[in-house]
């Protein structure tokens, strides 16, 4: 396979990609000021990283070339109107042969150029993965609220969620209670998630491996099963009874008439590391998921400001996350 990069003028073939070579095409695209030649340069190595069957280095040679490619176009681009950079790009977008949705997404990049080079450099080798770190920073900049000012309500959440919209959710991301004695509440969170959820929007629901068939028909009787996602535990949890030691989590996937994104979502999760949640000991203190093991998902289904919300919020672990990552929260919580 060998491709002639107009942006380097050299072809790029296995076996001859060489160290730097994402610094080369760096270097040139620095210096240009023309988006489509960009463009056509991220698309091309797009395409290669896609196709690419050589060495591991080489395929992170050419993606992080690309994503040089795709933050200096955002720079040329300029920044989304309405944001805090202002609107100075000098450049007709409507006028460039560039899919709208892509310029949108490239226009985030602008204001965020350098610190994008960097962690590019540090191994962040996709556009989502950049994304989600200007969401990141942007949410940051806001101040991330603690959990104490995420707007939890207390009660069960179809009272204390009924002021929620119609058709005005995103994602609804939740971990219902397992025993089979709280079965009916899974009826009440499919029909409330169903009313709820934009048009392709989507439902994400830990469970338990002991209600997986009961919850799934509940659910499935108003929405559509989109996928199961496995949430890889650190450690396995022994569950006498059943004899089984667990390691992984179901995250049940429904979704209101299909999905509205086409963002590839694996379908593994880690775990992350659980947060503490009440420190008074190590023996009694409460666990709760980590923020870290959402990132993948939140990422995949929302887009900046998309509301998400949770129904049993807990600790609160879905709202610290949503905030981190520049959406809207709202949830609730029957325990005071």
């Amino acid at each position: 396979m060998t491709t002639s990069l107009a942006l380097i003028d050299q072809p790029v073939e296995p076996g001859m990609v060489p160290r730097g070579f994402a610094e080369t095409v760096l270097t040139r695209a620095l210096d240009m000021d023309d988006p489509e030649r960009l463009w056509e340069g991220a698309t091309t190595l797009a395409g290669l990283a896609q196709k690419w069957n050589g060495h591991g280095q080489e395929k992170a040679e050419i993606k992080s070339a690309q994503m040089f490619c795709e933050i200096q176009l955002g720079y040329l681009l300029g920044p989304r109107p309405g944001s805090r950079w202002g609107n100075d790009s000098t450049f007709a977008r409507e006028s460039i042969d560039i899919p709208p949705p892509r310029i949108s997404e490239l226009q985030r990049f602008y204001g965020w150029r350098d610190a994008l080079l960097e962690e590019v450099r540090n191994g962040h080798r996709s556009r989502r993965s950049l994304l989600l770190l200007v969401d990141q920073w942007e949410a940051l900049g806001r101040g991330a609220p603690t959990v104490a000012e995420l707007d939890i309500r207390h009660g069960d959440f179809r009272d204390a969620l009924a002021d929620v919209e119609p058709a005005s959710v995103s994602l609804v991301l939740t971990d219902p209670p397992y025993p089979r004695e709280y079965l009916p509440l899974w009826d009440a969170l499919a029909e409330w998630s169903r009313d709820s959820l934009v048009d392709g929007g989507s439902l994400v629901a830990y469970c338990g491996q002991s209600i997986l068939p009961d919850a799934l028909r509940r659910l499935e009787l108003h929405l559509r099963y989109w996928w199961t996602i496995a949430l890889i535990h650190g450690q396995s949890q022994m569950l006498p009874g059943k004899w089984v030691s667990a390691g992984w989590k179901p995250l049940v996937w429904f979704v209101r008439g299909g999905r509205a994104t086409d963002t590839m979502l694996a379908d593994t999760v880690s775990g992350g590391t659980p947060r503490k949640t009440i420190p008074t000991g190590d023996d009694d203190a409460d666990w709760a998921q980590s923020v870290e093991s959402l990132e993948p998902i939140i990422s995949a289904l929302t887009g900046p400001d998309d509301l998400i919300v949770d129904p049993f919020a807990g600790s609160g672990t879905v709202g610290l996350a949503a905030h981190r990552f520049g959406r809207r929260f709202v949830g609730a919580e029957l325990r005071a």
